[in-house]
């Protein structure tokens, strides 16, 4: 009997070099505020891409600073990246971000600009179930600051509820 994968879900990782050096300046740029468990842009900056089509105050930044991992994302992406939409996140003690997915279409980035040893990962899962018993496949990678995730929008995900004190900032995007 031969077994075979009909379907793959591949997710790309890589770190973002030299990140210390641009931490303090980049998140000093941030103006978040709380909707629904979490503080965030996403809002603000949905509605200057729909006026102006521009990113956030500090995309370009971000942008530059994340150039190299870009730049190695888009040897395996088969177009040229264009980044729709560029918002922050953070996270303090109990915050959370319920599951949910970024459309049907392109690749979506998680860039863990604060994170340590007490933080979580994004929990990733499966668009099925196990085969066998029926449960949710559940896939959480291993991170630190300054690592970047790829992952098809489509994709479900969440950031479960933080526990610790120490805040958990991500700066996410989607390609198109």
């Amino acid at each position: 009997m031969e077994k075979f994968n009909a379907f793959n879900i591949s997710l790309f990782q890589t770190k973002v070099e030299n990140w210390s050096e641009h931490k303090d300046r980049i998140l000093s740029l941030l103006d978040l505020e709380e909707c629904d468990g979490h503080y965030t842009d996403y809002h603000k900056n949905n509605q200057k891409l729909i006026e102006s089509n521009e990113f956030a105050s500090y995309g370009e930044e971000v942008v530059d600073v994340l150039r190299p991992a870009l730049e190695q994302f888009n040897e395996i992406y088969p177009s040229n990246i264009n980044i729709k939409l560029m918002w922050a996140q953070k996270y303090t003690a109990n915050h959370y971000h319920q599951i949910h997915n970024h459309g049907a279409l392109g690749y979506s980035a998680i860039f863990y600009a604060q994170f340590d040893g007490t933080h979580k990962a994004t929990s990733f899962y499966a668009p099925y179930v196990d085969f066998i018993e029926g449960n949710v496949l559940e896939y959480v990678p291993e991170v630190s600051e300054g690592d970047i995730i790829f992952f098809p929008s489509v994709l479900m995900h969440q950031c479960k509820p933080v526990q610790s004190d120490t805040e958990r900032i991500i700066i996410s995007f989607n390609i198109y």
